[in-house]
Parts: C-alpha cells; sequence; structure tokens
C-alpha cells in the first residue's frame, strides 16, 4: 500500500472568545458580593493586582453562618463537573461560558442565538456547550424554562424525549384528574396515567432551590438616589460596592522589561477594564431609569409606568442580553431602602388615564387584597371590578395571575385560613 502526500483543506469550528469578552461578560452579571470574592480570589493568585482591602464588599451574614464554612456555589460545582468531562476545548469553553449566564435557579434565559450574535460566534459550539451543561447534576440545569427542565428530568427517569414532550402537553388534564383523556392522548391506561402523574408531582420545577442552611443572599446596592438641592434626582454609582483594585505599577514595568507573565498581566488588565466598563452601564442605566421613572422615585411604586429592557436597550444602544446581565442581582438604594433594577421594568395595561404598569397593578391588587375582611374575601372577579373601578382595564384571569405572582392564596383558602385563625 503506498502512502502519497496530499493537501486537505478542512473547516473546524471554534469559539472565539478572547479573554476580555470573557471577563466581561462574567463580571457584568456579578452582584457586588459575588464581583469582591471573584476579584480577592483573582488578587490572590494574580502579582499585577492590588486591591484595597478596606473597600472590600462581602455580604453580611449573622455570626452563626460567618464561622461556618461556605457552602460551595452551585456554579463552582458545575464548572468543577464540566473540568471532569472529555470535551473539546471549544465546547468546554461555551459550557463554562454558560454557566456564568445561569440564574439562581439554574434555568437559563439567554437565547443561544442572541447570545451568538452579541459575541458574533458561531452558535455550533454553543450549543454543544448547553448540551454539555444540561447532562451536569442537578438535573434540569441549563434549562430554558420550567417546561425544559421538567422535561429534562422526564428523560433522566427514563422517558423518551418525544413521551416526556408529550406528557408535558397533558399538564391541564393531569390538573383536572382527567385520566382518561391523558391516557387517550399519551397511549397509556388510566391507571398508567395516574402513575405518570404522580412522576410529574416528584418533579422540581427549578434545578435548584435555595435549602435551610444555605447562606441568605443579600442585595448590596451599586446605585445610590442622590437628591440634589436644586430639586434634581441622579443615580450614582455606591462607591462601597465596587472592589478598589489596580495594577502594581512597578510589577507592570518589570514584566514589560523582562517580559516575563504576559498572559497574567493581560488578566489583571482585562478585569480592571470590565470593572470599568460594568460601572458605566450601570450609570448608564441608572441615567434611563431616573428620567423613565421619574414617578417612582418622587411617589413611590403606585407611580410605576410602563418600562421594557427592550426600550432600555433600544434607548441606551445596547444589546438586550447586555442589559439583561447588568439587570440581573443589581439594586438600587432609595432613601435607605433596597430596590431590585428589575422592578422597574413591566408591560403596560389599559387605564383611563393612559397606559399603567403592571407592577403597580400587582401593588394595587396586593393592598386590596390586605384589606379585605378577613371572613369575606374579595373573589378573583371581585378584584377585578375593582381595579376596573379605579381605572385599570384588566380581566379576571390576569387579576389570578397576578394573585397567584404574588403567591396568594385563593379567597375560599383565604376564608378557610382566617377562620383558622379565629379558632386557634
Amino acid at each position: 500500500m503506498a502512502l502519497n502526500p496530499r493537501l486537505e483543506l478542512r473547516q473546524e469550528q471554534r469559539l472565539a472568545l478572547t479573554p476580555e469578552v470573557r471577563v466581561r461578560l462574567s463580571v457584568l452579571r456579578m452582584t457586588p458580593a459575588e464581583l469582591a470574592e471573584e476579584v480577592a480570589r483573582e488578587a490572590a493568585r494574580n502579582p499585577f493586582l492590588l486591591m484595597d482591602p478596606m473597600r472590600a464588599v462581602s455580604a453580611p451574614l449573622p455570626l452563626t453562618e460567618d464561622l461556618a464554612a461556605a457552602p460551595q456555589s452551585f456554579h463552582e460545582d458545575l464548572r468543577r463537573q464540566l473540568g471532569l468531562m472529555d470535551l473539546p476545548a471549544p465546547t468546554h469553553a461555551a459550557a463554562l461560558l454558560l454557566v456564568g449566564e445561569l440564574d439562581d435557579d439554574g434555568l437559563l434565559d439567554t437565547d443561544i442565538d442572541v447570545l451568538a450574535a452579541e459575541l458574533a460566534i458561531d452558535a455550533a459550539p454553543l450549543r454543544a456547550g448547553l448540551a454539555a451543561l444540561q447532562r451536569c447534576e442537578p438535573v434540569g440545569v441549563g434549562a430554558r424554562d420550567v417546561r425544559d427542565c421538567l422535561r429534562l428530568q422526564l428523560e433522566d427517569r427514563g422517558l423518551a424525549r418525544d413521551a416526556a414532550l408529550a406528557t408535558l402537553d397533558q399538564l391541564a388534564a393531569f390538573a383536572r384528574h382527567d385520566w382518561a383523556t391523558a391516557a387517550r392522548a399519551l397511549g397509556l391506561t388510566p391507571a398508567q396515567a395516574r402513575e405518570r402523574a404522580a412522576l410529574l408531582r416528584s418533579l422540581s420545577p427549578r434545578p435548584v432551590t435555595a435549602g435551610p442552611t444555605e447562606r441568605v443572599a443579600l442585595l448590596r446596592p451599586d446605585l445610590r438616589l442622590v437628591r440634589h438641592d436644586d430639586g434634581t434626582l441622579s443615580l450614582a454609582a455606591d462607591d462601597s460596592a465596587r472592589p478598589a483594585v489596580g495594577l502594581d505599577a512597578a510589577m507592570v514595568r518589570r514584566a514589560e522589561a523582562e517580559g516575563f507573565a504576559a498572559d497574567l498581566l493581560q488578566r489583571a488588565r482585562a478585569l480592571i477594564a470590565a470593572l470599568e466598563l460594568r460601572g458605566q452601564t450601570l450609570v448608564r442605566i441608572g441615567g434611563w431609569l431616573v428620567s423613565r421613572q421619574a414617578g417612582f422615585f418622587a411617589a413611590g411604586p403606585a407611580a410605576l409606568v410602563p418600562a421594557t429592557q427592550a426600550a432600555l436597550a433600544a434607548d441606551l444602544g445596547l444589546h438586550p442580553s447586555t442589559v439583561s446581565r447588568a439587570l440581573a442581582g443589581k439594586a438600587v438604594d432609595v432613601d435607605g431602602r433596597l430596590w431590585p433594577m428589575t422592578v422597574f421594568f413591566s408591560s403596560a395595561l389599559p387605564g383611563q388615564d393612559g397606559p399603567v404598569s403592571a407592577r403597580a397593578v400587582q401593588r394595587r391588587l396586593a393592598e386590596l387584597i390586605a384589606a379585605e375582611p378577613p371572613q369575606r374575601p374579595h373573589s378573583d372577579n371581585a378584584l377585578a371590578e375593582m381595579l376596573r373601578a379605579q381605572g385599570v382595564d384588566i380581566a379576571r384571569r390576569t387579576v389570578t395571575k397576578y394573585r397567584e405572582g404574588l403567591r396568594i392564596p385563593p379567597s375560599p383558602r383565604r376564608r378557610r385560613l382566617a377562620a383558622d385563625r379565629r379558632g386557634e
């Protein structure tokens, strides 16, 4: 058999993420406490970084928890699991990137194609990275939504993908205990349909849930409301929320002269640039909030107006996923009270005097329920009529959705709870 040399052209997919981009994305999403921990870790292993310990930010914890060993975050555990997998380098890099995009409950609210467009990379490595991430524990991590989370858990319990999806399509029938309909649709007997319903009840809608022994994540403000003497308002960066970190100038000069540790110097500069960009982005968002939600800062949540993250992104010329990343886990200090930045965004409902913020309507709904007679709680229909009398055009089913979102039980259960309290 003769061996003849030949020249071939071959396409190869790579995840073209520079260290600067990776650091920028992760830093923007971090809360102040997470950011302080990450900067402290990096400063401990990078000789080019100098960190002021007096400005180090850490989430305040009860004394008993300060003395206990801090539990490992699920993000760190996922990175460890991915490191044990035999993954191609681009897939591993993509999976690590997606770990940083996960919400606190382990769901992935970032669209793969949107993220690929933002980073100007091929989406294929990201999809491969997502597939690897979804093989990690806990089952369901990396799911796009609750349905996807349940689907992954059903597949882990032995159902084929089509069977899992068909089962989820019958959630309404299961909720009604309509075993005949569910059995017919799934090709099961009624008894088997009941078993499938029991399987569903054993699943978790969120892959990550806070356990009773876990530390409570306390918000720290990234922005603080400033009321100026002339009556104007602004949202300024809260310096206590930002780690004070800089470059060791002498070490940098030595490294540049002798040509050593170029990768560590690059990491240090990327981190400092990412911190600057994070601060600038949040201050720009703060300026937009002051102009759009001036009523909130003057009169409170009842004066919230409809606003969307898409509108913010368009007005500031930012990518929508950048806005989502910047708002995650961030808070604003308004006169000593912390408000999550996401509270300023909600859809619009029609009202007599123009659109009304859905969040403002939810607050009104909570106030109506809080003021109701305990023995005669208002039904969702009655609540809808009361809100319409206040000028909000709202349907009963929307009231039900908002009430459930506020974790308020329906009127019959509220009546029973009131009766139980009277009997104590």
